[in-house]
């Protein structure tokens, strides 16, 4: 393997924050391509975090550079806005599966990644917040959607992370996502759990 030749190359590539195969395919070749991301793998120096895309850093936010429209999300979110101690697997919220990426668990690294679908209609309510492990601004569900996407998708550890969240929650937002949903299929149900956690936290 010519390392002098590429050398200028890999560092390049390591100073990106994701590089995908057809880079390296346009560079050297496919032949080569495949031989010098396998030998990187093999190293451990990059970590696949889908299909043709590849990352020096080590970290599952990642995943949602290459898929575009996607954002870290649900017990993940709320993690990040320190309103609940647990280290949960990541969740990624996302309207390119099942066409681009599988749902449901994942590895990148040693990382288990939860993938969930997401139709166009509910994609929205997202920031953009610098993650240190990533070294890089990921989207992030606000505060507002987190709590919306912990009801629609049935999250497990609703209740003990909804007291702190609505914390932090700005209700003239809330209410303009639940206008913007009415055509979506289990608003009730969304606004029945919201009046109830309101509920429940004002009566304590």
């Amino acid at each position: 393997m010519p390392k002098v030749k590429y050398k200028e190359f890999r560092e390049k590539l390591k100073r990106v924050t994701i590089f995908s195969f057809r880079a390296v395919e346009s560079k050297m070749g496919k032949n080569y391509a495949k031989l010098f991301v396998y030998n990187l793998k093999k190293a451990g120096e990059i970590t696949e975090l889908m299909k043709g895309w590849y990352s020096f850093r080590n970290s599952p936010y990642l995943l949602t550079v290459p898929l575009g429209e996607a954002y870290i999300g649900l017990g993940t979110a709320a993690f990040l806005y320190n309103v609940w101690d647990q280290v949960p697997n990541t969740d990624i919220i996302t309207t390119r599966a099942p066409r681009k990426i599988k749902t449901g668990e994942r590895k990148i690294g040693d990382r288990k990644l939860i993938i969930r679908s997401i139709n166009k209609k509910m994609y929205f309510g997202y920031e953009t917040k610098y993650i240190e492990e990533a070294k890089e601004k990921i989207r992030i569900s606000d505060p507002e959607k987190t709590l919306i996407d912990l009801i629609y998708f049935n999250y497990s550890f609703l209740d003990e992370i909804a007291p702190e969240l609505i914390k932090i929650i700005d209700k003239k937002k809330l209410n303009r996502y639940l206008k913007r949903m009415e055509n979506v299929r289990g608003i009730k149900k969304i606004r029945k759990n919201i009046n109830r956690i309101f509920r429940k936290a004002s009566s304590e």
